[in-house]
């Protein structure tokens, strides 16, 4: 197993990695739109659309970069991670003057989680470390003013009731379609801008490591959720031929064939992920009623066979926040 020392080291080279992401941001203008921020974590505008908005830090910072340059009229909310709704109320509050027409759309459980305290707590407590980083590494000092989550209000609720395609266009104006792909949350939804040949899914088809021979899976609510709706994303990717394939963290591609090459290493990360954790759950006899005594153990095996083998830049809490909620997951449905 992993020594304290090796663990520290490895830790300190990640650091190193993410300090340069948070460092060198920018705003580049791509075929399909406007990217803002750096592989730390990717925001994209597509015409006055924007999509997600990190944590509070992070979109002070880039909303500040563009104020006077581009208009945003819609925030559409993939999910409800800090690290991509921790910011909707900045550009709410502290930018309304430049955005005075905002409309927030999202899934209708995002509602129902910032009605939970339980949820806020942990929205809070994470998007402080992520936004404390961001300050603390830049030295910025106008961004100690933007470390904390608040809550907001969502102005139009997207309802799945099983239907797996929602038409935006009536609602927005433009052609873009909603995909339900529940798996890697209950309120996961990908955009698919029609004219552009953009997908944007957030982690609902994983996260690739810097390195780009991993791609981490994401299912946290549904393993059996999460895999479906690879497959159906992939389905259409294939279908249209989609070469803007737009991710939030790492990467980004506008190749059709690096696409495809992200799709087959998906599947083959996400059979190698689970191989791993349930060969590791038989083992040591893991269940859902000692649990909370096997955790531990099974976190620092995870740690050296995928965190640290495949150098992840994941923050180490969320890391194991995830780690704790795929256990579950497996258990429930897979053992």
């Amino acid at each position: 197993m992993i020594t304290e020392e090796f663990f520290k080291l490895v830790e300190k080279e990640k650091q190193i990695l993410r300090e340069n992401y948070i460092r060198n941001y920018t705003i580049k203008e791509e075929e399909f739109g406007i990217v803002l921020g750096s592989p730390y974590c990717y925001l994209y505008l597509i015409d006055d659309i924007l999509i997600d908005i990190s944590v509070t830090a992070w979109a002070y910072l880039l909303l500040n970069l563009i104020k006077n340059k581009y208009k945003i009229n819609y925030l559409l909310l993939t999910h409800s991670h800090y690290d991509h709704l921790g910011g909707a109320h900045i550009l709410k509050k502290h930018f309304k003057d430049y955005f005075s027409n905002l409309k927030i759309i999202g899934h209708s459980n995002i509602a129902k989680v910032l009605k939970s305290q339980t949820a806020i707590n942990i929205i809070s407590d994470f998007n402080y470390k992520d936004s404390y980083e961001v300050y603390n590494t830049l030295k910025n000092n106008e961004l100690s003013q933007f470390l904390e989550f608040n809550n907001f209000e969502i102005d139009y609720l997207l309802e799945d009731s099983n239907q797996k395609i929602f038409d935006l266009k009536n609602l927005i104006n433009k052609d873009v379609k909603v995909l339900f792909v529940s798996g890697h949350t209950r309120d996961s939804v990908s955009y698919y801008f029609i004219k552009e040949n953009a997908l944007i899914m957030a982690e609902s088809m994983g996260v690739p490591n810097h390195k780009f021979n991993f791609v981490l899976p994401e299912f946290l609510t549904s393993y059996i959720n999460y895999k479906d709706n690879l497959e159906f994303q992939e389905e259409l990717i294939i279908d249209k031929k989609i070469n803007n394939f737009l991710l939030p963290h790492i990467m980004y591609f506008t190749n059709f064939s690096d696409v495809k090459d992200f799709i087959k290493l998906s599947h083959y990360s996400l059979d190698l992920y689970v191989k791993k954790f349930i060969e590791y759950i038989n083992k040591v006899g893991i269940s859902l009623n000692n649990f909370d005594l096997k955790l531990e153990e099974i976190f620092k095996y995870i740690l050296e066979e995928i965190y640290i083998k495949y150098e992840l830049t994941q923050p180490i809490y969320a890391f194991k926040a995830n780690i704790t909620a795929q256990i579950k997951t497996i258990l429930k449905e897979l053992i």
